[in-house]
């Protein structure tokens, strides 16, 4: 849709020909399809990528239409999009109220009241279209999350498939006030589509006691918000489910006497005391011949294997809950 697009004045484009609008000479076929094309172009101005998350926005669909109210006292304001006077989609103006209709990409964007040269208030719109999605993968698996410890911490993550907002908050549900918004970075860094972002947050919930059974799941909520799209993503999900310890520290070997002495740590984010929250730890290991071993120990951070062992790497899990492994230790060459 051509909205609001300033009147085409025909160039001198060579030839003789001077003005298309005063002359009888036919334009040819392929120079009249060339200034179509750069009209369109010239019209269509896309939304500003969102670098933060606007605080007041409404969602609309494609072909449809959105109600803009200006939160003020003032009888009469005008109105901008993007910071431009034009606004690029049918709209019309009555009192305080904006009414946007016919929808389409370039109606997206940010759309502020004025009284004067004084800014009352502002709204971002997005134009929701099914063939833009904001997310990678199904809305049951965009986002993964995992904590290492029974703190009351975790991590999510999420990959973008477009310039975007989000925020993220966590809570204990059914009855639990719901935390802070955090708010997750910008959009301005993604280039476009073809080049995926990932993004991370880290919540905790402060009330979580890891002593105690988990009788309720937290609740998180991720928001995110794009000029084509808009999503609102909740998952319900325990501790005892997403932990995943990291790797175990301060490992070291010594071989002596045909033996290899191991001794390691448990990771430094594991919760504490570890006599409470043991481990299980698997060992593997390679001989300087080239025959290799494996080993699981549980509640023990130190060892001997006989042999003369070359390399040698270890992770761990929560036993009590069968948890995903840690990720590796590196090779240790002995």
């Amino acid at each position: 849709m051509l909205a609001n697009c300033p009147a085409w004045r025909c160039p001198d484009l060579g030839g003789g020909l001077g003005s298309c609008m005063d002359t009888n000479q036919a334009m040819p076929g392929l120079q009249m399809l060339m200034l179509v094309a750069l009209v369109q172009v010239l019209c269509v101005v896309p939304a500003a990528a969102l670098t933060d998350f606007p605080s007041k926005f409404l969602v609309g669909e494609v072909n449809g239409q959105v109600v803009v109210t200006c939160d003020t006292a003032q009888e009469q304001v005008s109105w901008k999009q993007n910071e431009h006077q034009e606004i690029m989609a049918e709209h019309h103006i009555a009192g305080r109220t904006l009414t946007l209709e016919g929808l389409d990409q370039p109606a997206a964007g940010n759309y502020s009241c004025w009284h004067g040269p004084r800014l009352l208030d502002s709204t971002y719109v997005v134009v929701s279209d099914p063939d833009y999605p904001l997310l990678q993968g199904a809305p049951g698996s965009a986002v993964t999350c995992r904590a290492e410890s029974y703190g009351g911490e975790l991590s999510c993550s999420w990959t973008a498939l477009r310039p975007a907002a989000f925020r993220a908050r966590l809570s204990r549900s059914p009855d639990g006030a719901p935390g802070a918004w955090l708010y997750v970075g910008g959009g301005s860094a993604l280039q476009g589509p073809d080049q995926p972002q990932p993004f991370t947050v880290t919540l905790a919930d402060g009330t979580f006691c890891p002593f105690a059974e988990e009788p309720r799941p937290l609740e998180l909520v991720l928001e995110g918000i794009s000029a084509e799209s808009f999503v609102n993503i909740t998952h319900r999900l325990f501790l005892r489910d997403i932990v995943r310890p990291g790797p175990p520290q301060d490992v070291t070997a010594q071989s002596k006497g045909g033996l290899l002495h191991l001794s390691w740590a448990p990771p430094a984010s594991w919760s504490s005391p570890h006599s409470y929250f043991l481990l299980r730890y698997q060992l593997e290991y390679e001989h300087w011949d080239g025959t290799k071993g494996s080993l699981q120990l549980e509640g023990v951070t130190e060892m001997s294997i006989e042999g003369d062992v070359r390399w040698v790497q270890i992770r761990c899990q929560d036993p009590l809950v069968n948890s995903t492994w840690s990720p590796w230790t590196t090779w240790q060459n002995v």
